[in-house]
């Protein structure tokens, strides 16, 4: 498996690719508009675009998912409870997408989105327990994601702590868990 990150500093926005060795394909998750530095690190790592993934609908960036997708002809991934109006293949908590030895699995953790899904990653030529976790706007550097978006703020307040929170608590130790927000988001 090959991992890496691209961060838009001046916004401290972080977007992550994630691709199979043995099959030569990636993931993109939660891509920025700019669709160079994705097919860039595809291109460097001979890998083809296979899935273009929104964790969800995004209120601090204009997403390039669709863009990409376009582009590189890859499937475009959204959360089941995402509402638009283009097409894309919906997924939900606990469903899995495949790329050679990579396992994107499914997470919903709702709160700062009704819709927010994260996935868990596991590389299963390292072992069969989940590597990393990728939050996106769910978790921040110290931080939870703002509840107050696409609802009330005291009832997303509490479904992050009563339902998002529990998720994150009930993974192992050793996940390494990578937000959507690094120093200088705003």
């Amino acid at each position: 498996m090959w991992f890496e990150s691209v961060v838009r500093t001046e916004t401290g926005r972080a977007t992550y690719l994630v691709g199979a060795l043995q099959t030569g394909e990636c993931a993109v998750v939660d891509p920025l508009w700019d669709v160079q530095p994705y097919l860039a690190a595809a291109r460097r790592r001979s890998s083809r675009v296979r899935y273009v993934i929104d964790s969800h609908t995004h209120a601090d960036h204009v997403s390039g998912a669709r863009r990409l997708a376009a582009v590189t002809g890859a499937e475009l991934v959204l959360p089941a409870l995402a509402e638009v109006t283009y097409p894309a293949t919906r997924v939900a908590d606990g469903d899995r997408l495949r790329i050679g030895e990579v396992t994107l699995e499914v997470v919903h953790v709702p709160g700062h989105r009704p819709e927010q899904i994260n996935l868990l990653v596991t590389d299963h030529s390292r072992g069969e327990d989940p590597w990393c976790l990728l939050t996106a706007d769910f978790r921040l550097v110290g931080d939870v994601a703002r509840p107050d978006l696409a609802q009330g703020g005291v009832e997303g307040a509490r479904t992050i702590f009563d339902v998002a929170m529990p998720r994150l608590a009930a993974l192992a130790e050793f996940v390494e868990v990578y937000p959507g927000h690094v120093a200088g988001s705003t």
